[in-house]
């Protein structure tokens, strides 16, 4: 009788979540270890004083937190959301309570010991790993063997604080955004929020309302989109037809035009000089109007040091414009740093994430999946989809299960090295240099990489084929259009291939594109809700 493989799993939150669920599906033994002490990884709230150390608090999530990504593309493929209980975009609060409800249905907490720590994971000689852990409580941590390690904490537990000269000289107070957890701290203030990611902009919109002045500091600018665009959320434009059949470049210039058609219209010093899906957007309905009526100052520049009362800047407006001057210094009563988060495994080897050649902000994970000189070693969640990233961390525990299984042969070293090569390559061409691009892909693309060596990719061809194969030509074809013409709902990649389930899928995929405003009847009956 062959052994059955052995495989730890780190963190519990999306990614753990779904790769205990494959592996067990698979029929591996699996042992999860998150240090928390509850299932949900970053999506369970952390109460957060604005002075604690950033990197002793273990979640990011802020009262207000609400998804960058619609309903019906942000589950896992085979656990839909039910559209009664889930609105189009929804707090963390609910997002949490949807991962629980997934870790019950797949009876997945049996598997996992909370509350404990992951110290360190050593590759052996018979390339086992020695997984050495510390349980709370108890007074000596422990080490096991196993076949594989799925590394899924995350991104978002150590805050980035830039050495910016002079903070310590700065009088007024300094918090990290991985600390921010409401607005009522910094009613009647003078704030300025360093950054413009999705926290940033999120934060900004927050506090603007009661902050005697708010002003965002950005070095490039960027683009925010609202939620809806023509009554539909805006993941409906952005359809699996015009990502893989429209070019790029025509793509975005097309999506531009609609939305400064459709949008409030952005401010010189806020329009950036890369196109729309050259970083990653933020989806913010509210941050426009609060820019155009003054509650958020746009600040183009670089900080140059901080000051005793506020910040020194430097101008990176591209070209002379008509908005008010920007100041030289910034006299401020406080200092969020919206500033990212490291790329930190301290429970992993150092040459994990790369080596002395590695481009500069630049990971060498092949598929951004698995390292360069580890076959049994995969890192899921660490891939910055523009996109949801529960279907991208699923297709990730999918690959890594199928690989671990022998379903699709293990890459070579050569192939390995010559798919990381590539990848660095493109993402100079397609993305902006910097480190919080690193990571970032476009979801369908990837996840379609990711699948089809287990045939689950939703071609176009294989889709054509049901029509005439399935015995239900109409309800195929209409599968069909609903997967390329529709939004890009999760279900789609469980139509075909191996761990393919047809009934909940097509079920799920064909009520999206109805709007409906409940699970169908065949859903309920597949998830056994019925």
């Amino acid at each position: 009788m062959a052994k059955q493989t052995r495989v730890a799993v780190i963190g519990a939150g999306i990614s753990g979540l779904v790769a205990i669920k494959e592996a067990l599906a698979a029929g591996f033994e699996v042992v999860g270890f998150d240090a928390r002490p509850e299932v949900g990884g970053a999506w369970a709230y952390q109460d957060c004083a604005l002075d604690a150390q950033p990197n002793a608090v273990w979640s990011s999530m802020y009262q207000g937190t609400m998804l960058n990504s619609c309903r019906d593309t942000s589950s896992f493929s085979d656990f839909p959301f039910d559209p009664a209980r889930y609105p189009d975009y929804f707090k963390h609060t609910l997002m949490l309570r949807y991962l629980n409800e997934y870790a019950d249905h797949f009876g997945l907490r049996t598997h996992i010991r909370l509350r404990t720590t992951v110290l360190e994971c050593v590759p052996q000689e018979d390339g086992t790993w020695a997984v050495r852990t510390q349980e709370e409580g108890v007074s000596e941590p422990s080490t096991a063997i196993f076949d594989a390690v799925f590394a899924c904490s995350g991104h978002l537990s150590s805050p980035m604080v830039p050495d910016f000269p002079g903070l310590k000289d700065f009088q007024g107070q300094f918090l990290h955004s991985h600390c921010y957890r409401s607005p009522a701290p910094f009613e009647g203030k003078k704030v300025a929020i360093i950054g413009f990611g999705s926290s940033a902009v999120d934060i900004a919109c927050e506090i603007a309302p009661q902050a005697k002045e708010l002003h965002l500091i950005t070095r490039r600018g960027g683009w925010v989109l609202p939620r809806y665009i023509l009554g539909k959320p805006t993941e409906a434009l952005d359809n699996r037809a015009t990502q893989l059949w429209v070019p790029s470049k025509l793509s975005q210039w097309l999506q531009t035009k609609l939305l400064n058609i459709v949008d409030i219209p952005s401010p010189p010093s806020l329009k950036p000089s890369h196109r729309l899906l050259e970083q990653s957007p933020t989806l913010r309905g509210d941050f426009k109007e609060k820019v155009a009526t003054g509650l958020i100052t746009i600040q183009r520049a670089t900080v140059s040091s901080f000051t005793p009362t506020g910040l020194s800047l430097t101008s990176t407006l591209p070209r002379p414009t008509t908005d008010t001057p920007l100041p030289t210094t910034l006299d401020v009563d406080v200092i969020i740093a919206a500033t990212g988060y490291n790329l930190t495994l301290p429970y992993l080897p150092p040459s994990t994430l790369s080596s002395p050649s590695t481009p500069p902000d630049a990971v060498d994970l092949y598929k951004l999946l698995l390292p360069a000189h580890h076959k049994n070693l995969f890192l899921l969640g660490f891939a910055e989809t523009i996109g949801p990233l529960p279907p991208a961390a699923e297709a990730q525990a999918r690959h890594a299960v199928a690989l671990l299984a022998g379903r699709i042969p293990t890459p070579s070293q050569d192939e390995i090295t010559r798919g990381i090569e590539a990848f660095h390559a493109h993402q100079a061409k397609e993305f902006v240099h910097s480190p919080r691009h690193a990571l970032v892909t476009h979801m369908i693309e990837y996840t379609d990489g990711l699948l089809e060596p287990i045939g689950a990719a939703p071609t176009f061809g294989r889709l054509l084929g049901r029509v005439f194969t399935s015995g239900r030509p109409w309800r195929a074809l209409k599968v069909l259009n609903a997967v390329w013409f529709g939004i890009p709902a999760s279900a789609q990649w469980r139509l075909v291939g191996d761990g393919s389930g047809v009934e909940l899928a097509e079920e799920t995929v064909l009520r999206i594109a109805k709007g409906k405003g409940e699970l169908s009847k065949g859903e309920k009956k597949a998830l056994g809700l019925v």
